[in-house]
């Protein structure tokens, strides 16, 4: 297998293929597709519908989806939102519909890349490579920016680098504090969800991505990166670059 297509999955020493989940309701494409990823060392998964779709992706938790938009119960643009919005994986549309407005209109729904069928197979999988590369690898700078968000336990706040604070929930507290315990290193989602929202994980729970997703949204309102918490692919989420934030601890009672 072509190692530049296998990444770090959280766990020390190993890696595993690249997860793209096929969304095309023309069988002869979707095989087309499916067999040149999978010589290009990627593993694959097939849903021909959205309802397949969103059922697929929860259990098989791809990396990358490929979405058409021309789908027999959906459009495929609802399904650009939903998995846009959950930002656990790169959303690139694969799709006839070339016009510019359908272009733009996809991109700014949140697909990280458009393509327009027929798609040059070698080319699709390179391109699956570079947005894979461009969200799951931590931005430069953030090693050498040093702290600039600042956590105060007592009232619960986080403060931004300007000054600009925001409150946090006692379960996004939570998490935030087993993120930055790892140390660099992945948290996975059911340690998330027992620690943060004292439950055991079931398999199309996406609570903790939805949690993630809020974290990061306040992280981005007091003048932060988005980036700050990544995905660790298959796995769970780190923040790479834990020196960023400085904890104002709770006074001692007494």
């Amino acid at each position: 297998m072509d190692k530049t297509d296998s990444f770090p999955d959280g766990r020390a020493g190993q890696a595993s293929p690249l997860r793209v989940l096929i969304i095309e309701d023309v069988p002869t494409v979707a095989a087309a597709m499916e067999a040149a990823l999978r010589e290009a060392g990627m593993d694959t998964r097939i849903a021909m519908t959205g309802a397949e779709a969103v059922s697929a992706k929860a259990e098989f938790r791809p990396d990358v989806v490929l979405i058409d938009l021309e789908l027999p119960d959906v459009s495929g643009m609802q399904l650009v939102a939903r998995f846009a919005g959950e930002a656990d994986c790169g959303v690139i549309v694969v799709t006839a519909t070339g016009a510019e407005a359908a272009r733009v209109a996809g991109l700014d729904t949140g697909a990280d890349d458009y393509i327009v069928k027929p798609a040059a197979l070698r080319e699709l999988a390179a391109r699956i490579r570079a947005v894979h590369r461009r969200l799951y690898r931590p931005e430069p700078e953030q090693a050498a920016r040093g702290p600039t968000l600042t956590i105060d336990t007592a009232r619960r706040l986080l403060i931004g680098p300007n000054e600009a604070s925001t409150g946090l929930t006692e379960a996004e507290a939570a998490a935030l504090d087993a993120l930055l315990g790892a140390a660099g290193a992945s948290v996975s989602r059911e340690l998330l969800s027992q620690t943060a929202l004292k439950r055991k994980l079931h398999i199309e729970d996406r609570s903790v991505d939805q949690l993630v997703l809020k974290l990061r949204r306040k992280i981005a309102s007091v003048g932060a990166s988005d980036r700050t918490i990544l995905s660790a692919r298959r796995h769970g989420y780190v923040i790479p670059d834990p020196g960023q934030f400085r904890q104002v601890p709770a006074p001692r009672e007494g």
